[in-house]
């Protein structure tokens, strides 16, 4: 368990902001049994740069005409009991903090992971809670809206990745991940990178170079991209799904 007067001001940040605490597994179970209700879960985290990311921008998502019903919040660390029971609820996804759960009745309707938020800015992700409110969140699902998707400008599809490697010689394809791996094979023609060769990227690569970067599944990959990203490289992209999604194409 956390400091609590180390995270008591973080708590604060949402309280202030309209969002009630949840403590308990019961809290949970009562929230999530509400009928005829949205509502969204934020399990906080003292993580300085995904959840002082997330906080603010929950805040600025408060701006927009449509909202859940219910603001809700339990920290990470702190509220075990109301933490762990919220994710019981997050079936199929892997627990992970801070992140944000909207719900339709008792049905999870949208999650946004660590993995989507570290990387964007408030007013970025605000955008995307904002997306998930506008389809989920009124008197009934709106299936014309899409939920805006930061990351879709960093992934490409397998099939799209294999018709670029075909066309450009110069593409750069980098392998992230570990030498036990790579026995279920690898890409052809793809670098496997070491703390070497990462240095050398960042220091020496043109910026302008095209890179595809992949993991297993693809999200070391998609870390890896982001950070790219903010060294300068414009034409860097993550395979969606990763050499597993490869393997099965």
């Amino acid at each position: 368990m956390y400091d609590p007067g180390m995270v008591q001001p973080m708590r604060d940040e949402m309280t202030r902001a309209g969002f009630k605490e949840l403590r308990t597994a019961k809290d949970v179970d009562a929230l999530v049994a509400e009928k005829d209700s949205t509502k969204l879960i934020f399990i906080n985290s003292v993580c300085g740069c995904a959840a002082g990311i997330a906080r603010p921008a929950l805040i600025e998502s408060l701006k927009n005409e449509i909202l859940p019903q219910n603001l809700t919040t339990a920290f990470a660390g702190n509220d075990v009991e109301a933490v762990d029971r919220a994710r019981e609820y997050f079936v199929g996804y892997t627990p992970s903090s801070p992140c944000m759960a909207v719900f339709r009745d008792s049905k999870l309707v949208h999650i946004v992971e660590r993995h989507h938020i570290e990387g964007q800015t408030v007013e970025t992700l605000a955008k995307v809670l904002t997306s998930a409110y506008d389809k989920y969140c009124g008197e009934q699902i709106d299936e014309s809206v899409e939920i805006y998707d930061p990351l879709a400008d960093l992934e490409i599809t397998v099939e799209k990745a294999k018709q670029q490697i075909a066309e450009n010689s110069e593409l750069a394809v980098l392998d992230l991940r570990a030498p036990n791996e790579t026995e279920q094979g690898k890409i052809e023609g793809a670098l496997m990178v070491d703390e070497k060769l990462g240095q050398e990227i960042v220091s020496n690569w043109p910026r302008d170079r095209e890179i595809i970067v992949y993991c297993q599944h693809g999200q070391r990959s998609l870390t890896t991209t982001q950070f790219l990203k903010t060294q300068g490289f414009q034409n860097v992209y993550t395979l969606k799904g990763g050499f597993e999604a490869w393997q099965n194409s």
